[in-house]
């Protein structure tokens, strides 16, 4: 990254200031940001104004990019915004806007981690690109096993592509197969109290145990991820549709189709079950901010027991 002009900084310290939005920065907040930004050795405000006091610092490294950088970077982190995912995008949205005069701009990867990159932000992204800013969890709070990380990449990546070309039906098959990994990873690192299989709604649903967790169908981790309260009601209720998608892969239950096939509003219609399904998953990850209580249902019918009306 070059040096950074004078004048984008003065506006890039008002942004961090933040006056007159819900992410106003006080005094002593000003001094923990510039720490956690990696600048250790900011000493502690002096009683200048707010604004000044930031630019000072700002301009006194100007010709260092990397320090700059780092700024920039825990400007826009979601870490640093915790529950406030609104103010999140909004700073993400005027960072962008400030920095397209010095041809960068900042985007978050696939743990939500800021990066700098050069060139603009494209006005028109590629249409699933932002579904990343909605995920309220980065990949490694969510995903166990690591060597599924990968696979969740280039399928979110196939999808995009899918959609693009018109490839409606496979981008809904790996929408399937998506939801289908990460409830696949939860079942084979979260307890399942073999109770719930005997239970009448388990067996209303036709939901069978397996010996281990990926023998389980996606039918049956669906119903166990509810169950659990690993998912909300609403990504359970869509999820057991998209699972009918997902099994479109086979030539004769696509044959027996009724109505249209997928299209370009089908998946956008879908996509957020994805989301939805993730960040369910990283509420209720263990010591998560979800889990207490997250125990199986006293119900005796199950989470399902007042559905039927």
């Amino acid at each position: 990254m070059d040096i950074i002009d004078e004048q984008t900084l003065v506006a890039v310290a008002d942004l961090i200031c933040g006056d007159g939005t819900v992410y106003y920065r006080r005094a002593a907040d000003l001094v923990t940001f510039f720490r956690r930004a990696g600048w250790n050795e900011v000493g502690e405000y002096d009683g200048d104004s707010r604004k000044s006091w930031t630019v000072a610092h700002l301009l006194c490294r100007r010709t260092e990019p990397d320090a700059i950088e780092q700024v920039l970077k825990r400007l826009v982190d979601p870490r640093e915004y915790q529950q406030d995912r609104e103010s999140a995008e909004e700073v993400f949205r005027q960072l962008n806007l400030l920095l397209q005069v010095e041809n960068l701009h900042v985007e978050l990867d696939a743990n939500l981690r800021p990066a700098i990159r050069p060139g603009r932000m494209a006005t028109d992204p590629a249409p699933l690109d932002i579904s990343r800013q909605k995920l309220q969890y980065s990949v490694d709070e969510v995903v166990t096993d690591q060597k599924l990380v990968p696979i969740l990449d280039q399928r979110i990546a196939e999808i995009d592509k899918c959609r693009a070309t018109g490839c409606y039906l496979a981008a809904m098959i790996l929408l399937g197969s998506l939801v289908e990994l990460l409830l696949l990873d939860a079942a084979e690192n979260r307890p399942i109290p073999d109770e719930i299989w005997n239970e009448s709604e388990a067996k209303a649903e036709r939901v069978r145990p397996a010996k281990t967790a990926d023998k389980l169908s996606l039918h049956s981790l669906i119903y166990v991820a509810h169950r659990l309260k690993w998912i909300d009601t609403d990504a359970y209720r869509i999820a057991s549709v998209l699972r009918e998608f997902r099994n479109l892969v086979h030539p004769n239950l696509e044959r027996k189709l009724t109505g249209r096939p997928p299209d370009e509003d089908t998946v956008d219609m879908y996509w957020p079950v994805f989301i939805g399904t993730f960040n369910d998953l990283g509420r209720s990850r263990p010591g998560g901010p979800g889990a207490e209580g997250g125990g199986p249902s006293t119900d005796p019918a199950g989470p399902w027991g007042r559905r039927r009306r």
